[in-house]
């Protein structure tokens, strides 16, 4: 019987993490620290889906997979080393089938077509409803204020004038709270075939500053696709930029002046792929990684073992493009805790000083 990783975990993550070293508190169903970025009650674990968890930071409010968590907290930099993991701890035998058989009658809860499609229509209503980005306006003024100096003007951001807000539930089955309409920056981002798989939604004040709720920067529901980039620029030669973020995005344009396509956070950036009809004239990837402060990576053979998020994602990304005889480029920003348009700011300071 060829047993799948995914088949056994439903509904038993918080022992198989448990046995991982992970406090089992974290698995109260209640809003709490999340065990890798901290705060006081931004994390949450919920039964949904076999077992999921959010954290308004680490998932930018979205839930994730047991095997996201068990990767995060081990270290792991594969899917296979999680999925190994998993296999390891149930052993085999009629007990391990078992697990299967059970596990295969109670899931169901990978995305249907019917659910995707309507992901889909969601994202693309939202996008129809926003407008060209013009001077002034509240992203225009945004951009500006976290690019000083910007001078391009970027494919696929759109400014939605009224967008309304939902804060999640306070408790598991409850409803979605409304906190009134904002202006909002819209960012459509497409997968490697062209294809509209994702909208991110940056909620702004009419001056053009984060609005305040609870995450000013969401993603909405998307289509269960993982590698995604906002294509902002049209490649004119043999080189193209990735970054996590788009504001990282566009200061890394003005430092570099070479087209970048932002990937909105590090698991897509790490999994990004070239098109298919830019294979042949992509020839070298610069990789904009932001410079993140060292975090907990699991325990492993009984030490605590750290990474800094940013650097291990485009190291990620560095392998692999390699491998596919595309020349690679890391450019890190100078400081800890620090991105591109951190750096990019300080050089317009020093700039205007001088």
């Amino acid at each position: 019987m060829n047993i799948k990783a995914e088949d056994l975990v439903f509904g038993r993550w918080p022992e198989i993490l448990s046995a991982a070293g992970m406090d089992s508190r974290f698995f109260n169903l209640k809003n709490g620290p999340c065990p890798f970025c901290g705060g006081s009650d931004r994390f949450r674990w919920a039964k949904k889906n076999g077992g999921c968890w959010v954290c308004n930071q680490c998932t930018e409010g979205r839930y994730a997979s047991g095997f996201r968590m068990l990767m995060d907290h081990m270290g792991y930099r594969s899917f296979r080393e999680a999925a190994d993991h998993v296999r390891s701890y149930f052993g085999a035998g009629e007990h391990i089938q078992a697990i299967v058989r059970e596990a295969r009658e109670a899931r169901g809860n990978e995305m249907s077509p019917d659910q995707a499609q309507r992901n889909l229509q969601r994202i693309m209503r939202f996008w129809d409803e926003g407008r060209s980005i013009t001077r002034d306006d509240p992203v225009d003024r945004y951009l500006r204020r976290r690019v000083p100096g910007l001078d391009v003007e970027p494919c696929m951001l759109r400014y939605h004038p009224a967008l309304e807000y939902w804060a999640p539930p306070e408790q598991e089955g409850g409803k979605p709270v409304s906190l009134g309409k904002h202006p909002a920056m819209l960012a459509l981002a497409l997968d490697v075939h062209g294809d509209p798989v994702q909208l991110h939604k940056t909620f702004l004040t009419p001056a053009g500053e984060k609005a305040a709720v609870p995450l000013a920067k969401k993603t909405d529901y998307g289509l269960g696709i993982t590698s995604f980039a906002i294509r902002m620029m049209e490649p004119l030669g043999d080189t193209l930029g990735v970054s996590e973020g788009i504001e990282t995005g566009l200061a890394a344009v003005m430092l570099r002046r070479i087209p970048v396509w932002p990937c909105l956070n590090g698991p897509a950036m790490a999994q990004f792929q070239l098109p298919e009809e830019l294979k042949g004239q992509i020839r070298r990837l610069v990789i904009f990684a932001d410079h993140d402060e060292r975090k907990r990576a699991g325990v492993v053979d009984g030490v605590q073992k750290f990474r800094r998020p940013g650097s291990f994602y485009a190291e990620q990304l560095a392998q692999r493009v390699r491998k596919e005889s595309v020349k690679v480029l890391v450019i890190k920003a100078a400081s800890e805790g620090q991105d591109m348009a951190n750096q990019w700011v300080a050089q317009c300071e020093r700039s205007h000083n001088h």
